[in-house]
């Protein structure tokens, strides 16, 4: 892309920054090194030539490293320390989105598998159940964009998660059956469980103690409150929710 011919170091800052997809390639490197097919997941409309342009780019402009992984083909992507001072600027831009962009969800902008790797990345390990602890998520009304199927699971065995697709023969310990919509707008915090379109759009099948379990792993709220999304590895959602 044309620069803005400006010395001024926004402008500088903006020609690499601003790029289509490239905030959202330094949101995903926040969590930790990673490779290209979890970024592709991750970014499931950004096309894989464009994806490595970007990453060769950042790699140039000295805001990621390229290294081989030290087995098996690929490659292992992560953030140089000038990288590293993006992180603030991409919690700033979640907070602002949060106050200022509800009104503009559409939903073409939803998707179950994007949601629940969110809800998975954003729940601190030293919270997850003893034992194993299934939660099932039936999802209503699904954009007709989507080709995404309408049950997942989260698998808790400490102290690991999986995110199932398919159905991984565990009993359920909760059922979570909600439109997609309601549910991705009381997780982001813009609704409270209590509020009549939740009561209406998200229902909670299962014994009242593993129910009320599983809303404090998610953080859900009978009141609508700010939440803080944790842009980094495991250990640092660990230490924020400490």
């Amino acid at each position: 892309m044309p620069g803005y011919s400006q010395f001024c170091p926004v402008a500088k800052t903006a020609e690499l920054f601003a790029e289509r997809w490239t905030p959202l390639i330094i949101r995903e490197l926040c969590g930790g090194p990673t490779q290209f097919n979890m970024l592709k997941r991750r970014l499931p409309l950004m096309s894989k030539t464009l994806l490595t342009q970007r990453l060769r780019e950042l790699e140039r402009r000295g805001v990621v490293t390229i290294a081989e992984k030290e087995s098996g083909a690929g490659h292992v992507y992560s953030l140089t320390p000038a990288g590293e001072e993006f992180r603030p600027l991409i919690e700033m831009m979640s907070v602002w989105g949060q106050r200022h962009t509800q009104n503009i969800l559409v939903p073409e902008d939803l998707d179950p598998i994007f949601l629940l790797q969110s809800v998975q990345g954003q729940i601190p390990r030293p919270t997850y159940p003893a034992g194993r602890f299934v939660v099932c998520f039936v999802f209503r009304n699904l954009p007709k964009s989507t080709v995404a199927a309408k049950r997942y699971w989260i698998v808790f065995a400490h102290p690991n998660t999986d995110l199932c697709m398919k159905d991984p023969g565990y009993p359920i310990d909760v059922e979570v059956i909600a439109d997609l919509d309601t549910f991705t707008r009381a997780w982001m915090g813009y609704i409270g469980l209590a509020d009549e379109v939740a009561r209406r759009g998200i229902a909670f099948e299962g014994p009242p103690d593993a129910v009320e379990r599983v809303k404090a792993l998610l953080a859900l709220f009978d009141r609508p409150r700010e939440r803080r999304f944790i842009f980094g590895p495991p250990e640092m959602v660990d230490a924020a929710r400490a």
